[in-house]
C-alpha cells in the first residue's frame, strides 16, 4: 500500500477496534474527549494517535491545510495537503510563542490550533488516578505497556496485546527496502517484531513512533535519520554496516542492542530501561544517555547496577574512538552509579538480625561482607565529594578552601597569642600549614592540643595536594 492508503486502512480497521477498547477500559475516557473537544475520528485523522496519550503536559495539535496548485496533482484530483504536528507546552512563555503563530502562513496555507491535555496527564490531574489502567496479571499501570503476547520468538506467530489487553496490528516478520519506507506511515500501536530493513535510501524528515513493539529489529546497510521511539518495546536490536543519525529513544524498554561496523551520530537514549549494549567496529560522534529514575520492573537497586554497566560500555566505546572528554564523563558516571549500587545493597541491620536470631555463622559472614562494603562506600563517597573519582580534580580546590577557612576559624578562636582574634594571621597560618611550608614565624608552642590540630591540617593538606596531582595525571588515561 501507499502511505495514504495504509493510513486510511488503519483508520478504518485496527485503530477503530483499538480505540473502542480504550473507550471501554480507560476510566473517564469519554469525559476526557468532551473536556478537550476531541473525537476518535479526529485523533485517527492525525496519523499520530499516540501523541494524545504520551505527553505529561498540555499539548497543541497544529493542523496546516495547504491548497495545491501543481497541475499534475490537480489532474489527479488532489487539491490540498493536510498535515498535523504536535507541540508540548514547556512553560507560559513557550505557549505564548505557539499562540502567536499566524492563522494564515501564506497565500495557500491555513493554520489551525487545538490545545488539549493528553489522557494520562488529564486523568491524573482531574481525577487523581495515578494508575488508571487495570490489568488481570500486571496490576495497575500508569500508562500503556505490553503485558501479554504469544510466540515472542517465532516471527510468523508473534503477537502482542497492549494493556488493558487489546491485541495490536502485526506488521513485522518481514523485510522492507530502505528506511524511507517507514516515512509518512502511522506506526503507533503496532507490532514491528522481527522487522528487517535493508538499503541506504532515506528521507531527512522526522519520524515518530509511539507505543509499539520493535523487538528483534534488524537493519543492514541502512541510513536511518531523524527517527524517534516513544515508550516502545525494543529488545535485540541489531545494526550492521549502517549509519544512525539522530535516532532517539524516550522512555523505552531497550534491551540488547548490538552495533557492528556502524556509525552513531547523536544517538539519544533518555529515561529508558536499557542494558546489554555491544559495539564492534563502531564510530561514534555523540551519545546522550539519561538513565531512568526507577527501572520497571527491576527496581532501584538493579537500576544502579545496569546504569553503571551501560556507562562502562560507553566509556570503552569513547576510548576506542579517542573521545577523551566523553570517556572521562562516562567513567565518572560509571563510578557514581557503582557507588550508589553498593550503598543500596548494604544490609547491616539484616546481618545483625541473622547473627543473633537466625544463623550466627551466616550472620557473621554477612556482617563482614557488609562492613567491608560500608568501608568501600565511605571511601567512594569521600572520593566523589573531594575529586569526583579523579574526573573532577578542580573540586579539590573548593575542598581545600573550605579546609583553610575551617582551620583559620579554629585558630582565630584559639589561645595562640599571635592568632587569637586576628583573622589575617589565622588565615596566613592556615595556608602555610596546609601547604606544609612551615616558615616558623608562628608556632602553637603554648598549647600541646593545638599542636595536634596543626599537624592534622598538614596531613589533610598533603593528602589534598597529592589528590590534585593525581587527578590531573589521571586524564592521561584517555
Amino acid at each position: 500500500m501507499s502511505p495514504d492508503d495504509f493510513n486510511q486502512w488503519r483508520r478504518e480497521n485496527d485503530l477503530q477496534r483499538l480505540f473502542a477498547g480504550f473507550g471501554r477500559a480507560l476510566p473517564h475516557f469519554e469525559e476526557w474527549l468532551t473536556a478537550n473537544a476531541l473525537t476518535v475520528d479526529f485523533m485517527l485523522a492525525t496519523d499520530n494517535p499516540g501523541q494524545f496519550f504520551y505527553w505529561d503536559t498540555a499539548t497543541y495539535c497544529i493542523k496546516t491545510v495547504k491548497q495545491l496548485t501543481e497541475p499534475y496533482l490537480l489532474e489527479a484530483g488532489i487539491t490540498q495537503r493536510v498535515t498535523y504536528f504536535f507541540v508540548p507546552v514547556h512553560d507560559a512563555r513557550h505557549e505564548r510563542q505557539i499562540q502567536a503563530i499566524q492563522q494564515v502562513e501564506g497565500e495557500n496555507e491555513q493554520v489551525e490550533r487545538l490545545r488539549f491535555t493528553p489522557y494520562f496527564a488529564w486523568v491524573r490531574e482531574k481525577h487523581r488516578l495515578q494508575n488508571p489502567i487495570k490489568t488481570k496479571y500486571s496490576g495497575e499501570l500508569s500508562t500503556f505497556h505490553y503485558t501479554s503476547g504469544t510466540a515472542p520468538d517465532v516471527p510468523e506467530a508473534c503477537n502482542w496485546s497492549i494493556a488493558p489487553g487489546i491485541q495490536v496490528l502485526k506488521l513485522g516478520g518481514t523485510t522492507i527496502e530502505n528506511w524511507a519506507t517507514l516515512q509518512d506511515r502511522n506506526l503507533d500501536f503496532v507490532n514491528l517484531d522481527f522487522l528487517e530493513v535493508t538499503g541506504k535510501y532515506t528521507w531527512n524528515e522526522e519520524k515518530q513512533i509511539f507505543f509499539s513493539t520493535c523487538n528483534h529489529l534488524t537493519i543492514r546497510n541502512v541510513v536511518a535519520n531523524f527517527t524517534k521511539f516513544y515508550r516502545c518495546e525494543v529488545s535485540d536490536l541489531k545494526a550492521f554496516d549502517s549509519r544512525l543519525y539522530w535516532v532517539e529513544f524516550y522512555e523505552c524498554n531497550l534491551y540488547q542492542a548490538y552495533f557492528e561496523n556502524a556509525s552513531l551520530s547523536n544517538l539519544i537514549i533518555e529515561e529508558c530501561s536499557a542494558s546489554n549494549f555491544s559495539f564492534n567496529r563502531v564510530e561514534v560522534d555523540n551519545i546522550v544517555y539519561s538513565p531512568p529514575r526507577r527501572e520497571r520492573p527491576l527496581g532501584t537497586v538493579r537500576t544502579y547496577e545496569t546504569v553503571s554497566a551501560n556507562y562502562k560500555r560507553f566509556r570503552i566505546l569513547y576510548q576506542a574512538n579517542g573521545l577523551r572528554q566523553e570517556a572521562s564523563e562516562a567513567y565518572f558516571q560509571e563510578r557514581y552509579y557503582e557507588w550508589r549500587h553498593d550503598l543500596a545493597t548494604l544490609e547491616l541491620w539484616r546481618s545483625f538480625r541473622y547473627l543473633w536470631t537466625v544463623n550466627p555463622e551466616y550472620g557473621l559472614s554477612a556482617l563482614k561482607a557488609n562492613f567491608s562494603k560500608l568501608l568501600t562506600g565511605v571511601a567512594d563517597g569521600i572520593a566523589y565529594v573531594l575529586w569526583g573519582f579523579g574526573e573532577r580534580p578542580l573540586r579539590i580546590l573548593s575542598s581545600a578552601g573550605l579546609v583553610l577557612l575551617f582551620y583559620a576559624a579554629v585558630y582565630f578562636f584559639s589561645d595562640i597569642g599571635k592568632l587569637h582574634g586576628n583573622f589575617v594571621n589565622s588565615l596566613y597560618f592556615s595556608i602555610v600549614t596546609f601547604t606544609t611550608l612551615g616558615f616558623g614565624d608562628i608556632t602553637p608552642s603554648e598549647s600541646s592540643g593545638y599542636k595536634l590540630i596543626v599537624g592534622s591540617e598538614a596531613l589533610v593538606g598533603a593528602f589534598c595536594v597529592g589528590l590534585l596531582v593525581a587527578g590531573f595525571a589521571n586524564k592521561s588515561r584517555y
